[in-house]
């Protein structure tokens, strides 16, 4: 007897459970659509003084990129309900990408060159671009200093032609740019902070 209801007890918590995992993905699922669906653009737009927008199509959490109408560059925004928008990337910017998920930067685009900018929800108030707009290319690299370490993430930049490290915390070159490639870049032996 007593197996029976344990059986039916834990049955009964993972039936619950399912359901519960089903509804979290069902409303993340509508709020997501709901910001692509919901946002005021016009509103907004007007607000910004926007040529247009692009939603962040990869995320549901109201993030998007605004172009100005006068200067036509481009900035990053997370729209918070109603009109309310709260600047990520102020509209400086040739071109832009999304901040990628649980990422701490993202890269910046003015005349051809790229640099990085902070991102907002890791920095608040500090976020801000640390790297100049002055390489070709940019990688991430995760590495890990021995298997049971959690992976850092590295910044590979491109100048002339060459690719080298830089801390994309303090914008500081830490090696030459001496490699062909990113795959011809030794190991990073430099401590990347994440925090100032």
């Amino acid at each position: 007897m007593q197996k029976i209801i344990i059986f039916k007890t834990f049955k009964n918590i993972i039936m619950n459970k399912t359901k519960i995992t089903l509804l979290l993905g069902f409303f993340m699922m509508i709020s997501g659509l709901a910001f692509g669906q919901y946002l005021p653009k016009d509103k907004i737009m007007r607000k910004l003084k926007a040529r247009q927008i692009k939603m962040d199509e990869g995320n549901g959490d109201g993030v998007f990129r605004a172009q100005s109408r006068k200067t036509k560059k481009w900035g990053m925004y997370q729209w918070m309900g109603g009109s309310d928008v709260k600047e990520l990337v102020p509209m400086q910017y040739d071109s832009l990408r999304n901040f990628p998920f649980n990422g701490h930067f993202t890269a910046v685009y003015n005349n051809g060159k790229v640099g990085i900018y902070l991102c907002e929800w890791s920095y608040g108030d500090k976020a801000r671009q640390t790297v100049e707009c002055k390489y070709e290319d940019y990688r991430r690299i995760n590495a890990r200093t021995d298997k049971y370490s959690a992976p850092t993430t590295y910044l590979a930049m491109k100048k002339d032609g060459k690719w080298g490290y830089v801390n994309w915390l303090t914008g500081e070159e830490m090696t030459e740019f001496i490699f062909d490639s990113t795959k011809d870049m030794p190991f990073p032996f430099f401590e990347q902070q994440y925090y100032e």
